[in-house]
Parts: structure tokens; sequence; C-alpha cells
């Protein structure tokens, strides 16, 4: 038998049962249910433009209602008119949430909360008016008043701070995405490896498997579940924003793409294998969330210096430390290469040490797996996996 068709094997029955198993059931529907959330309800929300409403004494001018109209068919709103008697009843109005904004007179009420930008729009409507009124009385011809008035500021042209915006939304999912796939399966895995251990299936696999065939078996098998699952999350809201036109989606070239699939893989096989180990260690199932609390509390730290330290300086000592380290860098170097400040040497180092550090992952898990299977009764201790007594303690403790 090969290495890679007993591995298989293990594969195959580890997907059989995550995959007919009701958490997984109830996970993925609750994923589903919040994707299509995330596509639908905004739209329910916001289906329609927004809708202020101006109050006035009387009936409001007709050229303060054509300047507002054509400001909403160019901003996407729509304005209400009410008319209040005078204007205590404007003010009236505006205090019980009856109008976004007041006019009366020269007067303009505006509530303390948040109004939006229609306030400002009034406000540059009435002026623009009040200075179209002042160049006819000043003698300026209709010509020369529409020559003014058609006079309008630059365009805006709104500049990211990274250099390729593309590769920073690329670069922000690949963390978010490897931090939430780690901590949706991660502990999916030390589970696994623990109840397998507590049931002694495990012992009944190593008389025909490998440590290592085992292991990869089983870390690839909730790795599939935790894919699936990341794309019944993903393909709704990614249908959703192709349909609706949403601008968010980036244009990826094909290098940085490759690239963030190359972080994905690298971060999960290393995180992935120490949780493992951590399930093997100990005896009871209910054991395994303590056992593996120092690997989370890592992917939480890279997670928080990648959104803290990196996005605010990706040039800082700290941040080129932390995009090197191995046990940081899947979370960390996707956002700094972002920014376009990583020389390709320290990309290369950064890729270099996270392999190595997963193979060493990989080779301590299946050593954690192959020497912690036999101890039973306790918690395994790290002297009793590395010391030199160590085959003989476990032994004593069967």
């Amino acid at each position: 038998m090969t290495w890679w068709h007993g591995t298989s094997l293990v594969l195959g029955r580890g997907l059989r049962e995550q995959l007919r198993s009701k958490t997984f059931k109830i996970v993925t529907g609750v994923l589903l249910l919040l994707s299509i959330g995330a596509v639908v309800v905004p739209r329910l929300v916001t289906g329609g433009p927004t809708t202020y409403t101006l109050a006035t004494v009387g009936r409001a001018p007709v050229a303060l209602t054509t300047a507002l109209g054509a400001a909403a068919r160019s901003a996407d709103f729509r304005t209400i008119y009410v008319e209040r008697p005078d204007e205590a009843g404007v003010r009236s109005a505006v205090q019980r949430g009856e109008a976004t904004v007041g006019l009366a007179g020269d007067r303009m009420y505006v509530p303390e909360r948040a109004a939006g930008p229609f306030p400002g729009i009034v406000a540059q409507s009435l002026v623009r008016i009040e200075t179209l009124r002042v160049l006819t009385d000043l003698g300026l011809t209709s010509e020369q008043v529409a020559r003014l008035d058609s006079v309008r500021p630059p365009e805006q042209v709104f500049v990211a701070s990274a250099q390729d915006q593309g590769r920073a939304n690329v670069g922000y999912a690949v963390g978010l995405v490897l931090y939430l796939a780690l901590l949706f399966s991660g502990q999916v895995i030390s589970m696994t490896v623990a109840t397998e251990k507590a049931s002694r299936i495990s012992e009944v696999l190593l008389a025909v498997l490998r440590p290592s065939q085992v292991l990869v078996g089983t870390v690839l098998a909730v790795a599939t579940v935790a894919t699936l699952q990341l794309l019944v999350l993903a393909v709704p809201i990614l249908v959703g924003a192709t349909v609706t036109g949403t601008s968010w989606l980036p244009a990826v070239a094909a290098p940085d793409l490759a690239l963030a699939i190359t972080w994905f893989v690298l971060g999960f096989c290393l995180f992935a294998f120490l949780y493992a180990a951590g399930g093997a260690l100990v005896d009871k199932v209910t054991e395994a969330g303590t056992a593996v609390l120092p690997v989370t509390m890592l992917i939480i730290a890279g997670y928080l210096l990648g959104v803290i330290i990196v996005i605010g300086n990706p040039s800082s000592a700290w941040s080129v430390a932390a995009s090197l380290f191995p046990l940081t860098a899947p979370l960390t170097m996707p956002i700094r290469w972002a920014s376009g400040e990583v020389p390709v040497y320290q990309l290369a180092l950064a890729l270099l040490l996270t392999a190595l550090a997963g193979l060493g992952s990989i080779w301590l898990a299946s050593t954690v797996y192959r020497r912690a299977l036999v101890i039973t009764g306790h918690r395994v201790r790290l002297a009793e996996l590395f010391g030199h007594g160590g085959g003989a303690g476990a032994r004593r403790s069967r």
C-alpha cells in the first residue's frame, strides 16, 4: 500500500463521517442563511433612495424645489415637502422628527442628531438661488448668469493608501479567511483526534497505517469540509455582488491570486497539524479545547498584529518581524504585501520559513500522535513524550 493510498482511505472515511454529522448540517445551514441574509437584508433596508423631509412656512419656493430636484437626481435621494403655518410650527416639526430640515425666513432648523448631507444641500441651494438673484440685479444677462451657474467643482478622485487596491483587498481577505477557517476547523481537528484516541479507533488505524497517513488524512478531511462551508458562505455573497453590480469586488491579478492561495495552504497546514498534536495529548474529549488553547491564542495574536500593527505601519520593525516569523507570517505577510512596500526577498524568505515550519508541524504532530496514543489514564506530559523514559512510561501507563 502506497503512502497516498493509505492517506486517501483515512480521508474518505473522515469525509463520510463529517458530511453525515448533524453538526455539519446545522453549521452549513446557518452559514447559508447568514450568506443569503447578507445579500438580501441590505437590499431590503436600502432598497429605495434616501428620503428627506423639508418643512417650510407655507409652500416651498419654486426656485428651491427646482434646485433640490436637480440635486436629488444626481445624488439619488427624494425630498418630501411639508407646510407649517409659522416658524414655531417649523421648529416643532424638526424637534418631533417630522422633518429633516426646517426653513423659516433666513433661519434653518436642523436636529442635533445626524441629519446626513441634506442640511448642506439645502444651504448650498439657498446660497446658489440668492447668488443668481444678486447677479441678475447687478445687470448680468440671463446668458451670463447661466454661464456662471454652469461652473462645476473639479472631479473628485479617491486615492487608496495602497499602491494596488485589488492587491490590498486580496491581502486583507487572505488574513480574514484564514483566521475564520482556522477557528472553525481547528477545534474540529483536535476533537476528531481526541475522539479517535479515546475510542481506540486510532490504535486500529495505526496497526496498518503510519501516523503521518492518519494525521494527514484526518486534517485533509476537515480542511475539505471547512472549504465547503466557506464556499457556502461566500458564493451567494459573490453572486449577489456580481448580479447587483457591487463595486467592492476587486480585479485581481493572477500572481496575487496564486500568492493568496499559497499563503492560505501554508497557514492552514501549519496550524491544523498543531491542533492535531494538541488533540492527541488529552485523555478525555472534553479536554481538547484546553489543550489547543495556546494554538488558538497564537492565531488570534497573529491576526491582531496584522490588523493593528501591520495595517497601521507596514514598514515598522514590528511589522517586518511579524511578517517573517513563521507562526504569524500567514496572517500578517499578505496584509503587509498589500501595501506594496515589501521587498521580494522578504516575501520569499517568509514563504520558505513558513513552509519549513509547516513540515516541522507535520513531523511534530506525527511524533506526538504516535507516542501519545499509548499513554492513557491522564493528560500526556511533555516529559513522557520527549524524555528518555517516555516509551517505558507510556507502556506502564497502559
